[in-house]
């Protein structure tokens, strides 16, 4: 036990080593938490729990799209984002940065496996890549009447992940030159510490400052993926990279 620790620490897994570490201490992290359910009454049998999980989240994910669609206007401005299919480097990249320890998705394949071998991963994977980004479709696989072939919880697989990464970064680096320097939250290598420094100020100065503090609930479950479409058109995303994502914001919708 104790070398496993040493080769987590010597790794960077940081997961790893803190479940040891609390193995090591007789403390368990493992233990199934209580749930309610929706009048607040204690459900104690597991068999209950699974179930109340699996009616929260088919609400959650199936909410009906709003009656009314909102006037998303259009920018004539493409951004220059490469829409060419992904390249072996930027597969290779994706791969490399995947993080270890996460749950694999239906087709039950790991970040480990993918990483194990990161050029050859990159050979196999870039082909399927290159078709799926020309056709913008993801393949599927069995008759899909078939409930079989339908997952009830949807798990992004860790190669899908690998796809998401490329678009996501080609965006990014487009996007960088278009933040607004106010925007500290969300962006990389700044922090909001500018914004605490001026909340600490206006308090020790006694200074007028006026908050306003949005968080939407559950906003990322419950979006419209029809106007996520709308508004990849205002940020002047090529039509193409939308195509590439929405294949996966569909088979949200439908599971």
């Amino acid at each position: 036990m104790g070398s496993e620790a040493e080769q987590a620490s010597g790794k960077g897994d940081l997961a790893t080593l803190y479940q040891t570490t609390r193995h090591q201490s007789g403390k368990s992290s493992t233990r199934i938490k209580p749930v309610k359910d929706d009048s607040g009454k204690s459900i104690t049998k597991e068999v209950e729990q699974r179930k109340h999980w699996a009616e929260h989240f088919k609400r959650l994910l199936n909410r009906p799209p709003p009656t009314t669609r909102p006037t998303i206007p259009t920018t004539e401005a493409e951004l220059p984002v490469n829409i060419d299919p992904p390249t072996k480097s930027e597969v290779l990249n994706a791969i490399k940065i995947l993080k270890v320890g996460k749950a694999a998705g239906p087709d039950g394949i790991p970040a480990e496996a993918l990483k194990m071998d990161p050029e050859t991963t990159a050979d196999l994977m870039t082909p399927l890549l290159e078709k799926v980004w020309k056709e913008g479709e993801l393949p599927k696989k069995g008759d899909l009447s078939k409930c079989k072939n339908w997952c009830g919880i949807m798990l992004l697989s860790i190669p899908r992940k690998i796809l998401s990464r490329i678009i996501l970064q080609r965006i990014k680096q487009a996007l960088v030159e278009k933040l607004r320097p106010e925007q500290a939250g969300f962006t990389r290598n700044k922090s909001c510490v500018d914004q605490i420094i001026i909340i600490e100020q206006s308090l020790e100065w006694q200074s007028p400052l006026y908050l306003n503090f949005i968080d939407f609930e559950k906003a990322f479950d419950s979006v419209d993926r029809e106007a996520f479409g709308d508004y990849f058109a205002t940020t002047g995303s090529h039509r193409h990279l939308y195509i590439s994502s929405n294949s996966y914001t569909t088979m949200l919708h439908t599971k």
